[in-house]
């Protein structure tokens, strides 16, 4: 998910361009193009950067992953901190 939240900020700026170029083709932009276009660029990385503090764990913590006990996966009991 991160990676194409990542993906769709970088097209945005193009997308942009050609909705601008193809809709409005006036030497400026509209008003409520840039507006809708800045919210939506804020709306994605307030995405990107929920998902990358989701995702986030303690740098100081091992990884315990889970196991197969008797043909079951067992989840890895929770990180305790050091």
């Amino acid at each position: 998910m991160p990676r194409l939240i990542e993906i769709v900020l970088f097209l945005v700026p193009f997308l942009g361009f050609v909705a601008w170029r193809l809709v409005f083709p006036s030497p400026l932009p509209p008003l409520w193009l840039v507006a809708t276009m800045a919210v939506f660029v804020a709306v994605m990385l307030g995405a990107l950067l929920w998902v990358w503090h989701i995702n986030a764990g303690d740098a100081n913590r091992p990884y315990v992953p889970a196991r197969l006990e008797h043909g079951r996966i067992v989840e890895s009991p929770p990180n305790r901190p050091p």
